[in-house]
């Protein structure tokens, strides 16, 4: 085990997260709110550290295996989760087992939080809030590949353990170039949302916030009151919906829409079209249902109703309604949209569209083969053939994802919530998604869990984030490492 290649990089990753830092920084001193002097020791802490290790373990060009590549991301994961807690520490504005949960939430961009009163925050500590969840959003171990190229032929290993999605189409030869050209999308859809929102009337420092944790597919807000804040302006609404949902696409298609100039890339590919339809099947469902409810009542307008699909769909949790509230139809939609989430190479969580296409037609071509045993039947996914392993691959996906949920949703009930809370709770979590349903759903927060149970959910985001394998298979490294 190359431990002074982990060490090495990790140094890289946080020098990224603390100059990072000087965003927040900047506004702190525009605003003047008090935050600059905790949000200075920070950056020094932070850059401190980096330094010291990246002196005692300089960055050589190596051969890494697999197993040092998934160590590599999830010590990272547990250093930026750590070291992101310093703003909220020195500036004094919760304890640390808040931080934690707060900056965990932020990196995995799950947007559960332990805030009831956000807009009490300094300007600054809410731009690094804002800004930990876009970090994390396309992965900030992806921007160190892409950054730096020493890793060659072990970039690959650092990449499929991190970037988000188990399968990220490698667009280009290198992977390095590919990490480059999502990273590039994604500042060009940040620069393109920041312009709309503030066009559609959002100040600027709510524009860039916003848009952090929009095309993060995250979820915090700067208001105590999510956009609902925003509910008497629908261009901002629109603005949201439309990145969210860009969010919650794989990337890969917006870089094969670049090169062949044609939206048919997009009807071309399975999966962006079992996303587009569940989004407009729930919205369809839910409308109906609050209609034939009791329309006065809720007052939901179609871009109201299509947010929250979206939003829950792409595991953004942003909300503008209490939808806990809603009819028990249109209550059980978004129940079951806690299950599903955006596409493979896409910065939304949840299990993803894929892997449910897989599933249906495997399955569909499992009852084919029982009624006609002689038929040879294989299922294909954009005309490209499903191997045996990618299948079985997916159904252990499955298996492991609601054993970790039914486990946890029983560890969850010792803190005394009803299955409701517990259930969504834990899926909210683990589908890095925010807010669940009854005391957990949109109008409240998690402040009130005992501490143990926020280490707990916080364990979960990141497992969720890193989608399971790359934890799971540290566990059992230990052979591997001795024939490596």
């Amino acid at each position: 085990m190359k431990y002074d290649l982990i060490l090495a990089s990790i140094s890289r990753i946080l020098i990224v997260v603390g100059i990072s830092m000087i965003i927040p920084l900047l506004w702190s001193f525009f605003y003047g709110d008090g935050s600059a002097k905790a949000i200075l020791y920070s950056i020094f802490t932070i850059i401190a550290v980096a330094l010291s290790l990246f002196y005692f373990f300089p960055l050589k060009i190596r051969q890494i295996t697999y197993i040092e590549g998934y160590l590599i991301v999830t010590i990272s994961w547990l250093a930026i989760s750590l070291f992101g807690t310093l703003p909220y520490l020195f500036s004094g504005v919760m304890n640390f087992t808040d931080a934690f949960f707060e900056t965990v939430s932020g990196f995995t961009t799950t947007g559960a939080s332990i805030l009831s009163d956000i807009e009490s925050l300094p300007k600054g500590i809410l731009m690094w809030r804002a800004l930990t969840q876009w970090l994390g959003g396309m992965g900030v171990i992806v921007l160190f590949v892409a950054l730096v190229s020493q890793f060659g032929v072990g970039a690959n290993k650092i990449f499929a353990a991190e970037a988000p999605g188990t399968v990220v189409e490698k667009v280009t030869p290198r992977i390095s170039d590919t990490a480059r050209s999502f990273w590039s999308i994604y500042m060009i859809f940040t620069v393109l949302q920041i312009i709309s929102l503030y066009l559609a009337g959002m100040n600027f420092f709510d524009s860039m916030a916003h848009t952090f944790t929009t095309i993060a597919t995250g979820g915090f807000s700067t208001k105590n009151t999510s956009i609902g804040y925003f509910m008497d302006n629908t261009a901002i609404q629109i603005v949201i919906t439309l990145f969210m949902f860009l969010g919650g696409t794989n990337f890969a298609l917006f870089y094969y829409l670049y090169k062949e100039k044609s939206f048919k890339v997009f009807w071309r590919n399975e999966e962006f079209k079992l996303y587009f339809k569940v989004v407009l099947v729930a919205t369809s469902i839910i409308l109906l249902s609050l209609y034939l409810g009791n329309p006065e009542k809720h007052g939901i307008l179609p871009v109201t109703a299509l947010f929250q699909v979206v939003s829950i769909t792409t595991t953004t949790g942003f909300a503008t309604v209490d939808y806990d509230a809603w009819p028990n139809l249109a209550r059980n939609i978004m129940f079951l949209l806690l299950f599903v989430g955006g596409s493979l190479g896409s910065t939304a969580g949840g299990i993803k569209m894929a892997r449910f296409l897989i599933l249906l037609k495997a399955t569909g071509a499992e009852i084919k083969r029982f009624l006609h045993p002689r038929l040879v039947t294989g299922i294909k996914i954009n005309k490209i053939p499903i191997t045996e392993k990618v299948i079985s691959n997916t159904f252990v996906f499955f298996f492991v994802y609601l054993g970790i949920v039914s486990i946890s949703t029983l560890i969850l009930s010792f803190a005394d919530y009803d299955l409701e809370t517990s259930l969504t709770a834990v899926l909210a979590c683990i589908g890095v998604i925010g807010p669940g349903l009854a005391n957990v759903g949109p109008a409240a927060n998690f402040s009130d869990f005992p501490i143990w149970s926020k280490y707990f959910l916080s364990l979960l985001m990141l497992i969720g984030r890193l989608e399971f394998f790359t934890i799971l298979v540290l566990f059992y490294s230990t052979p591997l490492n001795k024939k490596n």
